[in-house]
């Protein structure tokens, strides 16, 4: 299996290859108990994407059936 060789930021949004996205997991906490963990994308060489990856207050989603991911 081949991995793609470009990835989408889930920050800004832009395609960027592989070498330029690095993963930031997010730990999902409900009731103070880890339920889960997310991967956030983001550009590993844009100062404003490593913070929107880090800030905790945002949250991701997936996309609901037939909306485009």
């Amino acid at each position: 299996m081949k991995l793609p060789d470009t990835w989408k930021c889930h920050i800004c949004g832009e395609e960027r290859p592989d070498e330029r996205i690095s993963v930031f997991t997010k730990p999902w906490v409900i009731n103070g108990q880890t339920v889960g963990s997310q991967n956030i994308r983001y550009c590993n060489d844009r100062p404003a994407c490593i913070e929107g990856a880090k800030d905790s207050s945002l949250d991701f989603s997936f996309p609901k059936a037939g909306e485009e991911a």
